[in-house]
């Protein structure tokens, strides 16, 4: 069965990785455009759906010209088409390499079918200033466009313009000018249509948007309160922090909520928004993903994976147009990282860790979002990359709530359980205690009999107080135990420890062996333990194959050093049974009571230890 479990999961990573190879080819592919030598047929397209004008645009650089350039006696002469999406320092946009910083003009001519009445234009994403004419009318300048940076100033602006509808001919020229960041030129397609469906697209997003943003801006207020009251929940932390930085970046992308709501937030400030949550969204996903499979890595690797990081981030420090010259290098980084935690998880998935599959396919459409992002700034492939940023992003954060909310539930399922056997094991004493006084008032008729009846309440009340299979207190009664030290320390200030203890692979001993043999070693176990500790300390069995250490008057070294020695005891130790030799081992979660906690709090961190060091691997002891 094993066998057949890692062989299906090992189908399935290859799969997804043959599909992902596929897909980046087609997203390369599907970059060829409508538009061809500057010139486009659209006299037959349905505009009930909007179209980009991708393809090839007549080019002219270092020169801002105007439509009646294009109608005097001797036309300027064109120096290369351009594709567009693109930069036009970018080899493979153009037949040339024009250097990043300077001036140019765009030109595309155009038919469009009479039937559509409202012709417009959606404009958003030129880097990084320019002037668009229809017509040979000026439609709009975004920034101020010059060729000197004394006139040149910046700006963008998501916009959508009416254009004229007198002729189904249209010439649109665009002089753009960039003399601050690292690439220029036209990185969004314009997009050609109906002014109503482009209106109401830009809504559709917009509203999509702002979901969810809000949604993940929600998480994040969640899983922060959760890691107040919880401060040792890392993961609750850095799923906090991923969430918001997921909400802020979105704030710059799609539709640019930001620039709507805030249309005087200045270009630089966007633009370090971007370059802030870029550096920083795969590195906190790393270490949240590395947070919850914590035996799936390297300490020594993972530095020299997040160590570029660093790097980038001080590049905050410096203008926006120097960020911009290593943009190059920031998706090489972002790719190695994401190679990176795509390979944890394949481990998790391998060695069979919870939800592991789960939180491999979630970072797989993320990484496919990536992949779709670096493509696009490249110029490559036809996918709207605002919708797919938020696809990728809105499976990760999904996939990670529900592995949160899942360890949520089995702590939560854990205490019930422990609430209902306090309940019970309250009832039974009751019932005890009213059939033996029934019984005593019934019987006490001489010496003899009282003594023989003492000699049966002394039983009686040793089995009240311990596992009827391994002699060990019960819960109930090192529940006792455990509120007396607390009121010990209220007085003394002397503190004590827990250490909550799971026998590994329980179910399989079971399962494979037999409940007899499963008893064997529940009670070999037990021995064990009552031999390693002190004569002051309390074992009880917890529950199942669980069980606790009282350590009165111990510190946090002290409890972890006896969790470590009796760890080591029991994985060296062989258990006999009917001929059969079983071997096993222990997981420990260790902690200490602090001033402002009660029993509850106390019990429960040290279940999520215990917690923890399963999902670490087993056959370890960890510090709550």
């Amino acid at each position: 069965m094993k066998n057949t479990g890692l062989t299906w999961r090992i189908v399935l990573i290859i799969s997804l990785i043959t599909l992902m190879i596929y897909v980046t080819v087609r997203m390369v592919s599907s970059g060829s455009g409508l538009i061809d030598d500057g010139k486009v047929d659209l006299s037959s397209v349905d505009f009930q759906k909007s179209v980009a004008l991708n393809g090839d645009w007549e080019f002219y650089w270092n020169r801002l010209l105007t439509p009646n350039d294009f109608r005097a006696v001797q036309p300027p002469i064109m120096d290369s088409l351009m594709e567009v999406p693109g930069t036009w320092d970018d080899g493979e946009a153009g037949s040339k390499v024009y250097p990043p910083h300077g001036v140019a003009t765009y030109r595309l001519r155009l038919n469009y079918p009479s039937s559509l009445k409202d012709p417009a234009l959606s404009i958003q994403n030129v880097a990084s200033a320019y002037k668009f004419y229809a017509n040979g009318r000026l439609i709009v300048e975004v920034g101020k466009v010059s060729d000197k940076l004394s006139g040149f100033k910046d700006g963008e602006e998501s916009l959508i313009l009416d254009l004229p509808n007198d002729t189904q001919e249209l010439e649109l020229v665009f002089q753009v000018a960039n003399l601050n960041y690292a690439r220029g030129g036209l990185r969004e397609s314009p997009i050609f249509g109906s002014k109503q469906v482009l209106e109401r697209q830009k809504m559709i997003l917009l509203a999509l948007q702002l979901f969810f943003i809000g949604s993940i801006f929600i998480f994040s207020i969640y899983y922060f309160l959760l890691f107040l009251l919880q401060t040792n929940n890392k993961t609750a932390l850095l799923f906090s922090i991923l969430c918001f930085i997921t909400a802020l970046r979105s704030l710059i992308w799609g539709a640019a909520p930001l620039a709507i709501f805030f249309p005087n937030v200045p270009l630089d400030v966007r633009a370090y928004i971007n370059y802030l949550t870029g550096y920083n969204l795969v590195p906190v996903m790393i270490l949240f993903v590395l947070s919850i499979y914590t035996m799936e890595y390297k300490k020594t690797t993972l530095g020299l994976v997040l160590l570029p990081t660093l790097f980038f981030d001080a590049l905050l420090l410096t203008p926006p147009g120097f960020i911009s010259l290593f943009t190059n290098y920031l998706y090489v980084m972002v790719l190695l990282q994401m190679i990176y935690i795509l390979g944890v998880l394949i481990k998790a998935v391998l060695h069979q860790r919870d939800n592991a599959i789960l939180m491999f396919i979630a970072i797989y459409v993320f990484v496919l979002a990536i992949i779709e992002d670096i493509l696009h700034y490249k110029g490559l492939g036809g996918i709207n990359i605002s919708h797919m940023f938020l696809y990728g992003n809105f499976a990760v954060i999904l996939a990670m709530s529900f592995v949160q909310a899942k360890q949520q539930a089995n702590i939560h399922k854990k205490l019930v359980l422990y609430n209902e056997n306090l309940v019970e094991a309250d009832r039974l004493k009751d019932k005890i205690m009213a059939n033996e006084m029934s019984f005593l008032q019934a019987q006490i008729s001489s010496a003899s009999q009282i003594t023989s009846l003492q000699s049966d309440m002394e039983k009686l009340e040793w089995a009240s107080k311990t596992d009827s299979l391994t002699g060990l207190y019960n819960r109930r009664h090192i529940m006792g135990k455990i509120e007396n030290e607390f009121i010990s320390y209220k007085r003394n200030k002397k503190k004590f420890a827990l250490i909550i203890a799971d026998i590994d692979f329980f179910k399989e001993i079971n399962d494979t062996y037999g409940h007899d043999c499963g008893d064997r070693v529940l009670k070999v176990i037990s021995k064990g333990l009552q031999d390693a500790v002190r004569e002051q300390d309390f074992v009880s069995r917890w529950g199942g194959e669980e069980f606790l250490l009282l350590l009165p008057e111990t510190e946090i070294e002290g409890a972890r050093i006896l969790a470590e020695r009796i760890r080591g005891i029991i994985e060296e130790q062989i258990i006999e049974y009917n001929g059969i030799q079983v071997s096993i081992t222990m997981t420990f979660g260790v902690v200490v009571n602090e001033d402002y906690e009660i029993i509850e709090d106390t019990i429960k961190k040290a279940d999520n230890a215990l917690y923890e060091g399963k999902n670490r691997g087993r056959n370890c002891v960890i510090l709550a």
